[in-house]
């Protein structure tokens, strides 16, 4: 960011859309607890718009860029206002070419400038493998921080869109040093955490759920998502929903399944279930989870991304290590199946559901009375799984 210099706009923030979604209610339920107009409602799609849109008045050096991010709000329509507030040199389309879009993103970066690239979908950081996991991750240390890299990679996580457009990639990200990696869950998170990452000099690659862009905000109370400027420090996970049986940590949209779950777990089986929002995958601080777990003695993590080497593994060994003497069961992984994603008319045998829970929780944590499995998970079809890869 450079003092002084004033940030080129066409028009002033306050006739722009932000203030049309500034205007929106930001919780959605009212005080009966029931969902308000979606329409009524801050999305998260708009959470993370007031946080960049916000930045671009302030920050004179700040640009995105990426495939169809001016001409019709982005490929789902998060910068939907942008191109009125906006010159062109400020947010440009690029070529199909996610090699370029990363590549020209790193150089702008250690030049001085701040970036916002995106990738359509996140199955396609491979065509920029080596532009994300050895330049951008590593040119600050290379240089011993004489470089920064003020670098945001958004890309999403899709849903109904087949083999190539499906993915989870949180956990190669996660495996490469010197890149922070979040995925926020919710309204009031996206913002918050674009709001870091946007004043900070690390690259983040930023995940987002294709299925969730139209979330409104269900926590936080009547507050809801705030009108102003605020940050969620990078690294740090949220309790949800307070339990004292079973602890359920999820990483991105997964979040609302296990919600689902929890509700059928304490209705049916009186299991009350205490559910941690990941948030953040790298940096990550284990206390909440460590506290969550002294007290149920059980935890169970899910996400979208295929469960043999994911991220959610990672989570299971280091819990395992901090919270030994206090666990009653080994930690229990609910992912997608280790297989290529189908077509969108049978996902729900592929990615974790609600079901798939209490599956789990049936078969490898209590036994629930009276409950039958939707599909089979015990030991000898997790074994037969992995002897054949699947």
């Amino acid at each position: 960011m450079e003092e002084g210099r004033t940030p080129e706009v066409l028009i002033p923030l306050e006739q722009s859309r932000w203030k049309t979604t500034q205007e929106k209610l930001r919780f959605g339920l009212d005080e009966n607890g029931k969902p308000l107009p979606k329409l009524k409602c801050l999305t998260y799609a708009e959470a993370l718009f007031e946080a960049m849109a916000h930045r671009f008045y302030i920050d004179a050096t700040m640009i995105a860029y990426g495939e169809e991010n001016r001409d019709w709000g982005g490929a789902f329509s998060v910068y939907r206002g942008l191109t009125e507030m906006l010159p062109y040199q400020r947010l440009f389309n690029s070529p199909i070419s996610e090699a370029a879009i990363v590549g020209t993103a790193v150089g702008y970066s250690m030049s001085g400038g701040r970036v916002v690239a995106e990738l359509m979908y996140n199955d396609f950081m491979g065509r920029a493998g080596d532009e994300i996991f050895n330049q951008m991750s590593k040119w600050q240390s290379m240089s011993g921080g004489m470089l920064r890299m003020p670098l945001v990679l958004r890309v999403s996580v899709g849903s109904k869109y087949g083999a190539q457009h499906s993915q989870d990639w949180t956990s190669m990200c996660a495996h490469v040093p010197g890149l922070k990696v979040v995925f926020p869950a919710t309204p009031y998170d996206a913002k918050g955490l674009m709001y870091s990452a946007l004043l900070g000099t690390d690259p983040v690659i930023f995940f987002e759920s294709q299925r969730i862009y139209d979330q409104h905000e269900l926590f936080h109370g009547a507050e809801g998502v705030p009108a102003g400027a605020y940050e969620i420090p990078i690294g740090e996970p949220d309790v949800k929903k307070q339990g004292s049986d079973l602890t359920i940590m999820t990483i991105g949209a997964t979040l609302y399944r296990a919600l689902e779950a929890a509700k059928a777990l304490e209705e049916k089986y009186g299991i009350s279930c205490e559910i941690i929002d990941a948030r953040s995958i790298v940096p990550f601080n284990y206390e909440k989870v460590i506290v969550s777990v002294k007290k149920t003695g059980r935890i169970l993590l899910a996400s979208d991304a295929c469960e043999r080497g994911s991220m959610l593994q990672t989570f299971a060994a280091k819990i395992t290590q901090f919270c030994f003497d206090d666990l009653d069961a080994p930690p229990v992984v609910v992912g997608a199946r280790n297989w290529i994603t189908p077509a969108d008319e049978v996902e729900d045998s592929f990615f974790p559901f609600p079901s798939d829970i209490l599956d789990a929780v049936h078969e490898h944590i209590q036994r629930l009375d009276g409950y039958a499995p939707n599909r089979a998970s015990d030991k000898e079809e997790l074994l037969r799984r992995s002897r054949l890869g699947i």
